[in-house]
C-alpha cells in the first residue's frame, strides 16, 4: 500500500477500472480539495504545504481498504478510488470518514492547523465508469459543494456543471443588456404615517429564453468581478430613473430606490455617471435611494468611503440595505453618510410570534433614529406585523402586505386605477384611528 503520485495515479486507476475483475461492479471516486492551503502557501512555504498533502494522503491511505487507491492529483487535491463497493452509500459514508480525520487539527512544529476540506464524490454505472468521468463528475460535485456551502456532495446526473452554466450565462447576459431582455419590477414602500406611496425600490429580472427566470442574486454572481458588472449598473441605474419620471408623470409621486454593489462603489467614474444620468432623466436627486448591501458599505476598500460621500453630494440618499445580516460595525457606520436602513426581513418576519426578533426590531429602529436615519421595514406581510411596526416608529414598509414587485405598466394601472393593491386606504384608515 502506498500513495501514488499524480501520473502513477491515474494509470493505476484507469487499470483497476479496465480489469475484468471489476467491470460490472461499484467503484467510486472521492476528490479532496484543500481550500486553505492556497493561503498557506505564503506563509508557511511550498515545501510545508507539500509534507502536509503528503502526510495527509498517508493518513487517508490508512484509513480506506487495501485495495483501494489514493493519490496527490493536484496541488491542494487527493484523490481516492473506493473498488467493489456493496452500494453508493459506503462511497459516502467513506467521505464522512476522511472528512472527521481531516476535522482534527494537522500538527506541524509548535503549530495546529485546522484545514477545510470539499470533498466531491461519483460513484460509477453504466454510463460513466471511466477514470476521466469519475474524476469529472466528482470535480463537479466538488463545485456544487461549494456553491451550497456543503463539505459533501454526491455527484448526481441531473447536476449541472456550475462552471459552465456561469459561461453560458455570463455570454447571454451580456447580449441581454444590448437587447432589453432584461426588465425592472417595482415594489410599493409607503410610509407608516400617511399610508403614502413614498417609493418603489426597482428590481432586476431577468425572463432567460431557454431557462427562464433567473434568480437575481444568481444574475448579479454571473455579472460581478467581471465587466458586465458596470454595464449591467448603469443599464438599471437609466432604466430606473426613466421609468420613474413615467409613473411620476402618470401621477404617482414617489422616489425609487436602485440597487447597487461593491464593484460599483470601487469604480472612480460612479459619481460621475450618476449626475449624467439624473441630469438626462430629470428626476430630483432627492427622490433616488442608492441602497447598498451591509457587506458593501462595510468594506474597507480604498476609495469607497470617498465614492459614497461623492454619491451623496450629488443630492442621492444612501441607504443600507438587508441590515442586521451582516458584519455591521458602529465605528464604521459613524463615517458612512448614511440617510437610511432597510431592517431585513429574516427579522420581520416572525416579530409577532417570536419576542427575540420584535426586540431586535425596536433596537434597530432606535438604534437608526439616534442616528437620524429613517427605516425601511422589509417582508411585511400581513397587518399585525404593519400595526406593530408603526407602533415601533418604522419610517416606512415594503411587502407583499402592500404589493408584489410589479413591471411599469402594471404599476401605472394600479395608480391610475386606484388599485387595492397598495391597500392605500386600508392604511390610511388604520394611521387616522
Amino acid at each position: 500500500m502506498t500513495v501514488l503520485a499524480y501520473q502513477d495515479f491515474l494509470q493505476t486507476a484507469s487499470q483497476k477500472l479496465s480489469d475484468s475483475h471489476n467491470i460490472g461492479r461499484r467503484n467510486a471516486v472521492l476528490v479532496v480539495n484543500f481550500e486553505r492551503l492556497a493561503e498557506l502557501d505564503g506563509v508557511l512555504g511550498f515545501a510545508m504545504v507539500d509534507e502536509i498533502i503528503r502526510k495527509i494522503s498517508w493518513q487517508l491511505r490508512d484509513s480506506l481498504n487495501p485495495e483501494d487507491l489514493v493519490g496527490v492529483t493536484g496541488r491542494y487535491q487527493i484523490s481516492c478510488l473506493l473498488v467493489d463497493l456493496l452500494t453508493d452509500a459506503h462511497a459516502m459514508l467513506a467521505a464522512h470518514k476522511i472528512l472527521r480525520i481531516l476535522m482534527h487539527p494537522f500538527v506541524s512544529g509548535r503549530r495546529s492547523i485546522v484545514l477545510a476540506a470539499r470533498i466531491g464524490v461519483a460513484v460509477s454505472n453504466r454510463d460513466d465508469h471511466t477514470l476521466d468521468q469519475l474524476m469529472s463528475n466528482a470535480s463537479l460535485a466538488i463545485r456544487q459543494a461549494r456553491l451550497e456551502q456543503e463539505p459533501i456532495k454526491l455527484f448526481v446526473a441531473e447536476m449541472e456543471d456550475p462552471l459552465l452554466l456561469q459561461i453560458d450565462l455570463w455570454s447571454d447576459l451580456g447580449n441581454a443588456i444590448e437587447t432589453r431582455e432584461l426588465y425592472l419590477s417595482y415594489q410599493p414602500q409607503i410610509s407608516t404615517t400617511s399610508g403614502k406611496i413614498e417609493s418603489t425600490e426597482a428590481l432586476l429580472r431577468w425572463n432567460h429564453p431557454n431557462r427562464g427566470p433567473i434568480r437575481p442574486d444568481k444574475l448579479i454572481q454571473v455579472a460581478e468581478g467581471t465587466e458586465l458588472m458596470s454595464k449591467l449598473t448603469l443599464w438599471v441605474f437609466h432604466t430606473a430613473l426613466r421609468e420613474c419620471s413615467e409613473y411620476r408623470k402618470a401621477g404617482l409621486d414617489a422616489g425609487v430606490s436602485i440597487n447597487f454593489s461593491a464593484d460599483d462603489l470601487r469604480d472612480p467614474e460612479l459619481p460621475e455617471l450618476v449626475l449624467q444620468g439624473l441630469s438626462l432623466w430629470g428626476v430630483p436627486p432627492g427622490n433616488v435611494t442608492v441602497e447598498l448591501t451591509e457587506t458593501a458599505v462595510m468594506e474597507n476598500h480604498v476609495g469607497t468611503l470617498d465614492t459614497l460621500h461623492k454619491l451623496k453630494d450629488t443630492g442621492l440618499r444612501l441607504a443600507m440595505d438587508d441590515f442586521g445580516t451582516g458584519y455591521s460595525s458602529m465605528a464604521r457606520m459613524l463615517d458612512l453618510p448614511l440617510d437610511e436602513i432597510k431592517i431585513d426581513m429574516v427579522f420581520v418576519k416572525h416579530m409577532t410570534t417570536r419576542r427575540t426578533h420584535d426586540r431586535i426590531v425596536d433596537s434597530m429602529i432606535n438604534l437608526a433614529h439616534r442616528l437620524n436615519l429613517s427605516v425601511v421595514a422589509e417582508g411585511v406581510e400581513d397587518f399585525a406585523t404593519y400595526e406593530r411596526l408603526r407602533a415601533l416608529g418604522c419610517d416606512m414598509i415594503q411587502g407583499y402586505f402592500i404589493g408584489k414587485a410589479m413591471p411599469l405598466p402594471e404599476l401605472i394601472e394600479a395608480v391610475v386605477n386606484q388599485s387595492p393593491k397598495f391597500l392605500k386606504m386600508t392604511l390610511q384608515d388604520s394611521a387616522d384611528n
